[in-house]
């Protein structure tokens, strides 16, 4: 499969690029700085310059040709308007347009709940919440919303529950393996919520 991933110098983008190109895929990796971003050349992988603030044209004609778009970028609380909520807006319009279909969306738990939003990230779950609105409602793309608990870097568990709890949380490397799964999963157009648990991972994203 040939999968662009928006975010892939991000800390699950990292990741991400990784392992899809461990199981044989042919990834491009968008950057803002690719001279200074990209990780040493390998086999099936192009480091290109991406700039989500670009007309969303100019973002179609950098996805055409590609199989499935992963967007696992964030700005850190940088740019929350701009990268978090307009760019994955933009990045799914540029999709669309580059009839590329499946779609894997980087979100949070419960994005759509405004209820459980923790408060110390209010306007981070702003944009998750109509990032993922615009997907669901104003799209025909084929997603899977991936909304995981509280990140951590420990090591891979490589098991997951569908129905976390708070508090809770998942190693970041576990969230990049189930973005992984998803790509291949018999999920459409759904929302998965992950934390650490005991099922095993594609048995878990299988319906």
């Amino acid at each position: 499969m040939k999968i662009f991933v928006v975010g892939a110098h991000g800390q699950i983008g990292q990741l991400l690029v990784h392992k899809l190109l461990d199981r044989g895929d042919t990834v491009t990796g968008g950057y803002r700085d690719p001279i200074a971003q990209t990780p040493d050349p390998e086999k099936n992988f192009r480091a290109v310059e991406l700039d989500l603030s670009w007309p969303v044209d100019r973002l179609a004609d950098l996805y055409a040709g590609h199989d499935a778009i992963v967007f696992a970028a964030g700005s850190r609380g940088q740019d929350l308007l701009g990268v978090d909520l307009d760019g994955a807006v933009k990045t799914m319009k540029a999709a669309e347009r580059a009839d590329i279909s499946r779609f894997i969306m980087l979100s949070a738990l419960d994005a759509e709940d405004p209820d459980k939003w923790p408060d110390q990230l209010h306007d981070y779950y702003i944009a998750k919440y109509y990032a993922d609105e615009w997907l669901i409602h104003n799209t025909d793309l084929d997603y899977v919303i991936v909304q995981p608990t509280a990140l951590t870097n420990d090591p891979a568990q490589g098991s997951i529950t569908l129905q976390p709890q708070r508090p809770s949380t998942i190693p970041r490397a576990d969230v990049a393996d189930v973005l992984v799964a998803a790509l291949d999963s018999n999920r459409h157009r759904d929302t998965v919520k992950i934390a650490s648990g005991n099922e095993a991972m594609v048995k878990a994203l299988h319906v």
